[in-house]
C-alpha cells in the first residue's frame, strides 16, 4: 500500500513540474518556433551552399586540368585562370599560379643561354610570385613549392647562399628532392657551373640574308621585255609589266577594230556562179499525171478497160 502510494505522489509531482515549466514557457513558445524555424532555413541553406561550392571546385579543377595538358607553350591558358574572376577564392586559382610560374621558370631555363634577358625578364615575373605563396598560401604543399622554386630562381641568379636558404626551409614530399639539390651545389663542380653561367658571354647571332630572310618580303619585281626590231613591237621602258602584258594601247586597240570592221579594196568577193557544162542533160521536168476520164460504156465492156471506146455516130 504505501508502495502505490508513493508512485502516486510521483506521478502528482511529475505532473505539476511539467505544468509549472509549460506555465513558464508558454510566453516565450513563438520565440522558439521562430528559433527552429531559422536553423531549419540555415540548414537548407548550409546544403545548397556547400553544394553549389563542390560543383564549381569541380568545374574549376577540370579547367586547370585541361590547360595543364595544354600545347602552349607560354602556358597563356593557366595564366588566364589565375587571374579569372569565375573561379575567384578558390583553391584551384593558387595552383594556376603556382603551375604558370612553374612553366615560366622552366622556359627562363631554356632561354638562359639564347637570349638572356628575356630569360631574366622571366625570373623578375615569377619571383614575387614565389614570394607570395612562401608566406600566405593556404597548404603547406604550395608553400613548399613557392619555396622550391624562389630556390632554383636564386641559382639562376648565380645567388648559392640564398638558394641554399630556401632549399633548407623546404619540407614534406619535396624535402630530399632540396636535401639532393643542396648536396650537388656544395660539390665544385655545381659552382663552378653556376659562376660560368653568370659570366660567359653569349654568341651573338648573325641575322640571315639574301632570299627567303625573315620577316623580309621577297620580291616580285620583273624586268620589263627589251623592244624587237624584227617583229615591229614597241615597248614604253617607262611602262608596268602589267600594262605591257595587258595589250595594245588605246588608241592602237581603237584602230585595229576600224581596221577590221573597214576590209581593203579589191577584197570584197562576189558570189561565184557556176557554169553548166556542156553534154550535161539538164534535169528532167515532172509532169503530174492526169487521170483518164471514165465513161458508162467502158464500164459495160469487160476485157477492155484500159482502152476507150470509140462512139459510133448515129445514122
Amino acid at each position: 500500500m504505501n508502495t502505490e502510494r508513493r508512485h502516486e505522489l510521483e506521478n502528482n509531482a511529475l505532473a505539476h513540474g511539467i505544468t509549472t515549466w509549460s506555465d513558464k514557457l508558454r510566453p516565450y513558445v513563438s520565440l522558439i518556433l521562430a528559433v527552429i524555424a531559422a536553423l531549419l532555413v540555415l540548414f537548407i541553406v548550409t546544403s545548397f551552399w556547400n553544394k553549389y561550392q563542390a560543383e564549381r571546385n569541380a568545374a574549376a579543377w577540370h579547367e586547370l586540368e585541361l590547360a595543364l595538358f595544354e600545347g602552349d607553350g607560354e602556358a597563356r591558358s593557366l595564366q588566364r585562370l589565375a587571374n579569372s574572376e569565375e573561379y575567384q577564392g578558390t583553391e584551384m586559382q593558387e595552383w594556376a599560379y603556382m603551375s604558370w610560374a612553374d612553366r615560366q621558370l622552366r622556359l627562363a631555363s631554356e632561354l638562359y643561354l639564347r637570349d638572356r634577358e628575356e630569360a631574366k625578364k622571366k625570373l623578375s615575373s615569377v619571383e614575387g610570385i614565389y614570394e607570395q605563396f612562401a608566406d600566405s598560401a593556404s597548404t603547406s604543399e604550395l608553400k613548399n613549392r613557392a619555396r622550391l622554386g624562389l630556390a632554383r630562381v636564386s641559382e639562376m641568379q648565380g645567388d648559392l647562399a640564398e638558394a641554399k636558404a630556401q632549399y633548407n626551409l623546404v619540407d614534406g614530399s619535396l624535402a630530399l628532392i632540396a636535401e639532393e639539390r643542396i648536396k650537388q651545389l656544395e660539390g665544385k663542380p655545381a659552382t663552378e657551373t653556376v659562376a660560368w653561367l653568370t659570366t660567359v658571354e653569349l654568341p651573338k647571332r648573325t641575322p640571315p640574308t639574301g632570299p627567303g630572310t625573315p620577316g623580309a618580303r621577297p620580291g616580285f619585281e620583273a624586268t620589263p621585255p627589251a623592244a624587237d626590231a624584227k617583229s615591229g613591237l614597241n615597248f614604253d621602258s617607262t611602262q608596268s609589266l602589267e600594262q605591257i602584258l595587258g595589250g595594245i594601247q588605246d588608241g592602237e586597240a581603237d584602230k585595229r577594230y576600224e581596221d577590221e570592221a573597214q576590209p581593203a579594196e579589191g577584197d570584197a568577193t562576189t558570189p561565184a556562179v557556176t557554169a553548166p557544162t556542156e553534154g550535161a542533160t539538164p534535169p528532167a521536168v515532172e509532169t503530174p499525171a492526169v487521170p483518164a476520164a471514165t465513161s458508162p460504156a467502158e464500164e459495160s465492156i469487160p476485157g477492155e478497160a484500159g482502152a476507150p471506146a470509140a462512139e459510133k455516130p448515129a445514122e
